[in-house]
């Protein structure tokens, strides 16, 4: 996927259609990864939801050059690390298991083993293979090094392949597909987008009705201050006026 500098620039002066876009085309890769990494429906909806507000909030002060889907890995993964339960959900509930192709006790195994990982090296694994980022992207994403994040990947490869045998490259395909299901249909995305989209500009037009509001009725009690205090004022002015253009003999 990718977002045109002419989009983010239209997004940069807050127009509702470019916004729109950009959310469309990112809202699938928030869910995904919310959903692979937590593996329950409910935690990952709010994480979802929680990063699409975070990312219409700062969209439009991104800077020139900035790519939209790092942003929006970034911020999955770090909102998936500060809201995920503790512990991993059962493996009838795993949607690693429920989404995936297969429920052969093989792949639930290797499913359990991916959950038992260290955190870092259960991530880069899930987004390697269920996003095929490769170890760039899993930098950006794990905000690590590229060196740090092939080590990760590479650390629990090994585990995992000395766990499934012969069968890894199978169960890893069936991660992968397992991701790719857990993409929202097409009509949530743009109705998640538009809603998004829809409540930021609100948010932002209430605030921006609160501030003339304010300078309003500072203006307004200006005013009054000065009709209250008009006599005392002009005799102050006048005063300052006679000082003024009274010359010393």
């Amino acid at each position: 996927m990718a977002v045109s500098d002419e989009t983010m620039a239209r997004v940069r002066k807050w127009d509702r259609h470019a916004a729109e876009e950009v959310l469309a085309e990112c809202y699938p890769v928030v869910h995904r990864v919310a959903h692979v990494l937590i593996g329950d429906a409910t935690a990952a909806g709010r994480v979802t939801q929680h990063v699409l507000r975070q990312g219409m909030r700062v969209m439009p002060g991104w800077r020139k050059g900035l790519i939209p889907e790092n942003w929006f890995y970034h911020h999955t993964l770090l909102a998936v690390r500060e809201t995920a339960p503790r512990q991993p959900p059962s493996p009838d509930r795993d949607l690693l298991v429920t989404a995936g192709p297969t429920g052969e006790p093989s792949y639930v195994a290797f499913v359990r083993a991916i959950r038992s990982l260290p955190g870092q090296q259960m991530e880069a694994f899930v987004l390697h293979q269920g996003e095929k980022l490769n170890p760039r992207l899993l930098g950006v994403a794990m905000d690590c090094s590229t060196q740090a994040a092939a080590n990760h990947l590479a650390a629990a490869m090994e585990t995992l392949r000395s766990i499934a045998g012969d069968n890894f490259s199978a169960h890893a395909d069936a991660l992968h597909r397992a991701c790719m299901s857990l993409s929202p249909p097409a009509a949530l995305v743009r109705s998640g987008a538009r809603s998004q989209v829809g409540r930021a500009l609100w948010r932002r037009r209430f605030r921006r009705l609160i501030r003339r509001l304010v300078i309003l009725a500072l203006l307004a009690g200006i005013a009054y201050a000065a009709w209250r205090w008009r006599d005392p004022l002009m005799e102050w002015f006048n005063t300052l006026r006679s000082k003024a253009t009274t010359k010393p003999s």
